[in-house]
Order: C-alpha cells, then sequence, then structure tokens
C-alpha cells in the first residue's frame, strides 16, 4: 500500500496545531469551558488566571442575601417574629400564638411597608413584626400593618423570649401520690336512690372539677333504683362528687337529712374498681308526703335538721 507523504504531513502539521499560510479558516473546534489546560506550554502571565468580575472582592462587598432576620445590635442580636397581636398592656405584647413578650421602655413603632412613624395603634387584629433583642430578651421595635406580614423567623427562635405568668404547678388533686403510678383505672359508680324517686327522674352527677356543677355527668338507669357510670380515673388522684337530680335544689342528703358533704374516692391501684353508694333522700323531697314535692308545714324541725326549708315559706297575714 503506497502513502502519500505530502498529506501525511499535513495531517501531522495540523495535530500539532501548526497554522499553515492560507489555512487560516481551517482550525481545531474550542475546547468547552472548564477544561484542563497544561500549564507547561503558558507562559508565566498567562499561568496567573484573573479573577472573575461576578465574584466579590474586598473592593467591591457581597450583596446582601434577601431574606435574612437577624442584624448585630450593640447589645446583642436582633431577631424579628412577625404575627398578629393579641393585646398590648402593662409592658407586654401578646400574640395570637398565645405567648407574651416584654417590651422595651424605649419602643419604637413604624410602618411595616414605609419605615416612617405610623398612627397605627397596637392592638387587636393589628399584624406587627417584632423585633427582639437577645441580649435583652425584650421587644425594641414594632412594624405595624393592617394587613398580614409575611412570615420571618421562626415560632421556636422566639419562643425562649416568651414570658410565663408563674410557675407551672401541677394539680395535686390529679397527680398521683406517693405509691401510686398514676396509672387509667376504670371506676364504675353505682347508686342506690330512693324509692321515691319517679321513674323518669334523671340522675347526675357533680364534682369539684366542674365546679359542682348539677348537670356535670348523667348515668344510665339500670333498673327501677340504679343508676350507674363508669369513668376513667388516674389511680392516686382523689375524687370528690355528689348525686343529683339535675339542679342544685335536687342535690342528695345525708342519712339525717340535712346537707350530704361531698363523698371521696381514692382511685386504689387496680385494674377496676366497683364504687356503690346509697342515696337517702334528695333535698326537695318531702320524706312526710312520700313524693317529690317542696317541704311544707309537715317537715319538723329536729336538733339534726334545725331548719328543714330550702327556701322561704311566705306567711299567710290575718286581716284585722
Amino acid at each position: 500500500m503506497t502513502v502519500q507523504r505530502g498529506r501525511v504531513a499535513f495531517v501531522i502539521l495540523l495535530v500539532a496545531g501548526v497554522a499553515l499560510p492560507g489555512l487560516a479558516s481551517v482550525a481545531a473546534p474550542p475546547k468547552p469551558a472548564g477544561s484542563p489546560v497544561p500549564t507547561s506550554s503558558l507562559s508565566p502571565a498567562q499561568t496567573a488566571l484573573p479573577v472573575p468580575s461576578a465574584l466579590p472582592s474586598a473592593a467591591t462587598p457581597a450583596p446582601a442575601l434577601p431574606g435574612l432576620t437577624m442584624t448585630a445590635t450593640p447589645s446583642g442580636t436582633l431577631v424579628r417574629f412577625a404575627g398578629q397581636i393579641l393585646d398590648v398592656r402593662n409592658g407586654f405584647v401578646f400574640f395570637t400564638t398565645g405567648d407574651g413578650f416584654r417590651l422595651d421602655p424605649s419602643l419604637r413603632t413604624d410602618d411595616y411597608f414605609t419605615g416612617a412613624p405610623t398612627p397605627i395603634v397596637p392592638a387587636l387584629r393589628v399584624y406587627a413584626r417584632a423585633s427582639f433583642d437577645t441580649a435583652t430578651h425584650r421587644v425594641v421595635q414594632l412594624d405595624l400593618s393592617r394587613r398580614p406580614i409575611p412570615p420571618e423567623a421562626s415560632y421556636e427562635a422566639v419562643h425562649a423570649f416568651a414570658v410565663t405568668a408563674s410557675s407551672p404547678r401541677p394539680n395535686p388533686e390529679l397527680v398521683p401520690r406517693a405509691g401510686f403510678s398514676g396509672r387509667i383505672v376504670n371506676v364504675t359508680f353505682t347508686a342506690l336512690v330512693p324509692s321515691t324517686t319517679n321513674l323518669n327522674d334523671v340522675v347526675y352527677m357533680e364534682t369539684d372539677q366542674s365546679g359542682w356543677n348539677p348537670l356535670a355527668i348523667r348515668l344510665d338507669r339500670i333498673d327501677a333504683l340504679h343508676y350507674r357510670i363508669t369513668l376513667r380515673l388516674p389511680s392516686g388522684s382523689e375524687f370528690l362528687y355528689r348525686y343529683t337530680r339535675g339542679s342544685a335544689q335536687s342535690v342528695e342528703r345525708a342519712r339525717n337529712g340535712i346537707e350530704q358533704p361531698p363523698r371521696s374516692l381514692l382511685v386504689p391501684e387496680v385494674d377496676l374498681k366497683n364504687q356503690d353508694d346509697t342515696v337517702y333522700s334528695w333535698a326537695d323531697t318531702n320524706p312526710a308526703s312520700g313524693s317529690n314535692s317542696a317541704p311544707g308545714p309537715d317537715a319538723i324541725p329536729t336538733p339534726f335538721n334545725p331548719a328543714p326549708f330550702p327556701f322561704p315559706v311566705p306567711r299567710k297575714t290575718l286581716k284585722p
């Protein structure tokens, strides 16, 4: 096979990158950006790469990033939080999140959109961007608006600045006592009512937790004289209660006929508990007549019940 020497030399020159006269239009394709360049073939001046104009230098500061919520202050760091005001009073601002924050004595109020002083008064339904000083934990500036404000810092970022009204303390009646685990116990209350209770009467249970509401807990009637309800109560807690027929005038009475003190139950450390109670009489029941009626003259006062009338009885005036 014969090879022409001129064509071989031409190919070698093109591969080596030597420009021939009259062949300026023929050139190697440009290399893509970012491809490595051998430094051995470059001069010292060419090896020093110029700094791109898009990168910030010492002469041109970096542009501010949008959405920054923290800036430096002489005392600490300023954190901004946007929300809706619930109330402002006694040096505190309350947001609809339910938290209260202390206001700085030199509080400044501006318009959120213009940045100028605003006639808007911080009050209910007003939107505000609060600026918190991390050193004093106080709000140093409120930017107010009638329109919603975009959120800035998260709620967790300012929750540490919230002021609590008092140190939280558990309810002593609901906290398990020593020796109890606080496990939930199913307690079944069964009340035996007097025979004077009408068949269409409804029996309720009033408790101290409900503020002695006579309609707090309704019991189910299981037969002519028994009512029942099952409650879930923590072990070790003290449960105070009384039975009623739906009103304060129809509350249960003790065996001696006077007002029944609240019943007390200390929930034991068991899975199930049956509590059987006996209702001897109702406050609005006349024991002499044997029916549910208002007390009359036949209700005789006794040393145990010196005032048998739950409400004043009008006296009859004699005509002269």
